[in-house]
């Protein structure tokens, strides 16, 4: 069988095209911590708006923001995670705005990621930081452009789940993000980001509003599948953990003090989620195998034990599970978390594939239609206990 198992690192999905704060109250995040199969649509928001004040900017040893720390009297206190991908908008210039500038007790809209840690204060990765806010309710909105139709030179934008409809003509005003070169209403296509500026929204289903100026946003990078490899996803789990200092004695043959992947390794291998193979190496760049996948989350879950299940019976191929992987997939299976690649074949040993987008910073896995785990946000896995 050549059929691949893929693990995507998808995006949270986008809603919020708030006129007000006020308006935006009631658009609150919400963590992603339920198994969804690939048959079930998925409404969450591709954003939520936050509104707040910046009481920390930490950076990075370049110099670089890498979060901001804010507080709010509407959505209290808030980590905002922050990439070089992040854009950076002076709304009442309607320009790229400088992040170098940016001081603590600066009022600012921001557009994050619907998926959240449950930690207090809770984090999310911000997609958009919008400085210079109006006291109206002109200030720019950062929408996903999920359809459009170009009719006698009017352009109509379906965005917020089809709640919203942006309608732009020759009257609205384009650019494009950090730069001068000209635009037109036929550059933006169904899978644009644009930040939008309009005022009154019609009360209406859906709602609709008329752009006075449309900044289209740097589109999502062409996705990159590659193999996930037992490097990758020790990273993975370490960034979700926080990236911990360990005092662990590693002296696999094949891991680099200075590789990329040395503390995720490291860490890791301390708290017994994954190990080396016996001879001295951990083989970090070998692809990770279905079951391997599943038995690492299963340990990081707390490697909980189901008593006289028959439930993989039914699978034709269940004679092929390793021995150390049969309690991991008898718990991903009854929970729900993982069903067959196709009939009644599990293939344990079908290699994991990752496919890097845009958000590369929500990274969550897919296996087959039915596990759906956030490794990057969520600071456990406890609900899957």
């Amino acid at each position: 069988m050549n059929k691949k198992l893929t693990v995507l690192v998808l995006t949270g999905a986008m809603a919020c095209a708030m006129a007000l704060p006020a308006m935006a109250a009631g658009n609150t995040a919400t963590p992603t911590s339920t198994p969804v199969s690939a048959e079930i649509s998925v409404s969450l928001p591709d954003s939520v708006l936050y509104y707040g004040t910046v009481q920390e900017i930490v950076k990075d040893a370049e110099g670089n923001i890498t979060q901001l720390r804010m507080n709010s009297e509407r959505y209290g206190a808030y980590v905002m995670n922050l990439t070089d991908q992040i854009v950076w908008i002076d709304s009442g210039r309607r320009t790229a705005s400088e992040p170098a500038a940016l001081r603590e007790g600066e009022g600012l809209y921001v557009f994050h990621s619907a998926v959240e840690t449950s930690s207090l204060p809770p984090q999310s990765a911000a997609f958009a930081v919008v400085r210079n806010i109006p006291m109206d309710a002109g200030c720019a909105q950062y929408h996903q452009v999920e359809a459009v139709s170009l009719e006698n030179g009017q352009l109509k934008i379906i965005t917020d789940n089809g709640g919203l409809y942006l309608l732009a003509d020759e009257d609205t005003t384009l650019s494009v993000y950090g730069s001068d070169e000209a635009t037109a209403l036929e550059d933006i296509q169904a899978g644009s980001y644009v930040m939008a500026w309009y005022g009154a929204v019609a009360e209406s289903y859906p709602s609709q509003a008329h752009a006075v100026h449309l900044m289209l946003l740097p589109g999502e990078a062409q996705a990159q599948e590659s193999t996930l490899t037992r490097g990758e996803l020790a990273m993975m789990l370490y960034e979700q953990a926080g990236k911990p200092s360990v005092n662990f004695a590693m002296d696999y043959t094949d891991v680099a003090d200075d590789a990329a992947y040395a503390e995720a390794v490291r860490w890791i291998s301390s708290e017994g989620y994954m190990g080396g193979y016996g001879n001295g190496a951990f083989g970090p760049e070998d692809a990770v195998s279905r079951e391997q996948l599943v038995t690492v989350l299963w340990r990081y879950a707390g490697s909980p034990m189901l008593m006289d299940y028959p439930g993989l019976s039914q699978f034709s191929d269940v004679g092929e599970i390793s021995r150390f992987a049969q309690p991991a997939f008898a718990w991903a299976h009854q929970k729900g978390y993982i069903t067959a690649v196709e009939g009644d074949v599990l293939a344990p040993q079908l290699e994991c594939y990752a496919r890097h987008t845009f958000r590369s910073q929500e990274k969550k896995i897919i296996l087959d239609n039915g596990l759906l785990l956030n490794c990057f946000f969520l600071e456990s896995l406890k609900f899957l206990v």
